[in-house]
């Protein structure tokens, strides 16, 4: 045991300076945690890379079923902090830019975030899944074909969906190519057109 003389206990007693305590409460392990968490999130946010030499566009909607599904555009619909589903509108000006870097594909919100282009993963046992622009890097296997917009074939895409979904607004799915879809009636299948922004 340590031995402290009585006037320095004395003088510690009496101070405003905080005594270390090698027992952490709940209250210092909240903020430790919490701070750990800051961290790590800020970590995951990556600043936006140069976009200068990449071709912006639009993705437009042609090839529908459902005529109403045609000619509308991709945007992001906000659901969370650095959360957003890809929902179409018939309103270009609402839609937002989009470029390819390597096989990834960005939304350009003009903020120093990426804002990722993403398919979320295979599921053998969904029809389809939903596209998501969440902040960060996103998937990878996005290519533009001639003017078609692609995902890769050997992460399960085959092909894209509209859906008149929860959102009020037409949605963006893909298609999972292990899985016989039956296509509700407010669904449409579509191939999704980059619309060059000069």
């Amino acid at each position: 045991m340590v031995e402290i003389p009585d006037s320095q206990l004395n003088s510690l007693l009496h101070s405003h300076t905080p005594i270390w305590n090698p027992r952490p409460t709940p209250t210092t392990r909240m903020k430790t945690l919490t701070s750990l968490l800051m961290l790590a999130a800020s970590a995951i946010v990556t600043p936006v890379a140069s976009t200068s030499s990449s071709e912006h566009f639009h993705l437009k909607s042609i090839g529908a079923t459902n005529q109403e599904h045609n000619n509308l555009y991709v945007y992001a619909y906000h659901t969370g902090t650095g959360l957003n589903d890809a929902v179409l509108t018939k309103d270009v000006n609402t839609a937002s830019s989009i470029y390819l870097n390597g096989t990834n594909a960005f939304f350009d919100f003009n903020t120093k975030l990426l804002w990722g282009v993403v398919a979320t993963g295979d599921n053998k046992f969904t029809a389809w899944e939903p596209i998501l622009i969440n902040a960060g890097q996103g998937s990878n296997g996005f290519s533009v074909k001639g003017n078609s917009f692609m995902w890769s074939e050997a992460s399960g895409f085959g092909g894209w969906l509209v859906c008149h979904w929860y959102h009020n607004a037409p949605q963006l799915f893909y298609l999972n190519r292990y899985y016989d879809a039956t296509i509700p009636s407010s669904c449409s299948k579509i191939q999704p057109k980059a619309e060059y922004i000069n």
